[in-house]
């Protein structure tokens, strides 16, 4: 891949493109590299599996913590400084529960990783929206998203495997020695795409006005709502596949495996086609409707069909796979849409943008699960999800256009 002209008439170069998804994934190899260690985890700390699974809630509950502390951070310090602090503490997160004793100091650690593994996902948006147009940057987010997607697919094979020849703890010194290498690259080869110049003071009154800044954008909010709804989508298809496929359709864990891969290479296609549309003039907003109405599309007709008494498990994947590869043309478009409106306080929006989509995927995945559970259920979500997201979407545009009339 060829570098991408920046706004500022620099070029982004794909070694600093490849750098920010190594940083992007950092929170997803450590959701997902010790899943398959949990059950001995447990064993050895001699704990219920309850216990350990706590230590999932916390690291995602830090994710969203920390991605609103990094906001000021990042307009205050610029993009440099604040992120090598968070991989220091992905570092020192990552050691603790390599080293834990208990699942007390277990907990402890994961929460210290999560704060860190939280500017790896604030920063490199902050820098791609510093450097980049909106065009420019949806096609750096598509990319970085489907590094997120690859991440899964890879994490917990990794983590089998290291879990069968080092144990559980070996797992997190391979967390510790991704962080390493991230804060390595990150001192010898990352600018700091924030002047000073630019930069706001650090004071309890500055960060609230920021914040309530982005929070009174209707655009800014509109959009990152609809974010949340598409991200809480993604989060009920990771969490109820499983089910589906092995419980209702009788597929082996193995089988399954090689499904949830083969959808997660769709996304990265679906990615990738819609750089392609990018390229050859389709706007960030079309390009990322059309995703949201095939995602909701596919997960409609997947609940219509099993409605009406057609489940066949050749329809199942067929659908799923479209809702979960129109997702690439989601979300790269949509985020750079977000930070578009973010106006001058990038760090702060990166931050608000990030938080609300975890807390509101999170609330979107706790009252599915209040739900009598079915084959049905998750294309239904899917589809609900997509609709409100298209319509906060639409509202989003109706408020910039109108804001831009007032202009």
């Amino acid at each position: 891949m060829k570098s991408i002209p920046s706004k500022t008439g620099e070029s982004i170069c794909f070694s600093l493109i490849i750098l920010l998804a190594l940083l992007t994934a950092l929170d997803a190899m450590a959701i997902d590299m010790y899943l398959p260690a949990m059950p001995e985890i447990a064993r050895a700390l001699a704990v219920e599996p309850g216990r350990i699974q706590q230590t999932l809630s916390i690291f995602l509950a830090g994710l969203a913590i920390g991605q609103a502390l990094y906001g000021p951070l990042l307009d205050r310090f610029g993009r440099r400084v604040p992120l090598l602090v968070g991989l220091l503490l992905f570092v020192l997160g990552s050691i603790i529960a390599a080293l834990s004793p208990s699942v007390e100091v277990l907990l402890l650690a994961r929460l210290l990783q999560a704060l860190g593994a939280a500017g790896g996902l604030v920063a490199p948006r902050a820098i791609v929206s510093d450097r980049c147009s909106i065009t420019e940057s949806s096609r750096i987010f598509s990319l970085l998203m489907q590094v997120m997607m690859i991440a899964p697919i890879l994490a917990p094979m990794i983590g089998g495997y290291l879990l069968g020849h080092g144990g559980w703890r070996f797992i997190f010194w391979a967390l510790a020695g991704f962080g390493i290498l991230g804060l390595i690259w990150c001192s010898l080869d990352l600018p700091d795409s924030l002047p000073v110049a630019k930069r706001v003071k650090l004071v309890p009154a500055s960060v609230a006005r920021a914040y309530w800044q982005q929070i009174s954008s209707r655009v800014f909010i509109a959009y990152s709502l609809a974010g949340g709804f598409i991200l809480g989508s993604l989060f009920l298809y990771i969490s109820g596949s499983a089910f589906v496929f092995t419980t209702h359709y009788g597929l082996t864990p193995l089988q399954f495996s090689y499904l949830f891969a083969g959808n997660s290479l769709g996304l990265v296609v679906g990615g990738q086609i819609g750089n392609l549309l990018l390229r050859r003039g389709l706007s960030p907003q079309y390009a990322m409707f059309l995703g949201i109405g095939l995602h909701g599309a596919a997960g409609l007709m997947l609940f219509l069909l099993l409605q009406m008494g057609v489940d066949k498990l050749a329809f199942y994947i067929a659908f799923l796979a479209v809702a979960v590869g129109a997702l690439g043309l989601i979300f790269g478009n949509l985020t750079a849409l977000t930070m578009g409106a973010a106006g001058r306080q990038i760090g702060v929006a990166s931050a608000l943008m990030g938080t609300i989509h975890y807390l509101l995927s999170a609330m979107i995945g706790y009252a599915v699960s209040l739900l009598a559970q079915g084959p049905a259920l998750m294309p239904l979500s899917i589809a609900v999800c997509a609709t409100l997201s298209g319509i906060l979407c639409l509202l989003a545009a109706r408020f910039n256009n109108s804001e831009r009339n007032q202009d």
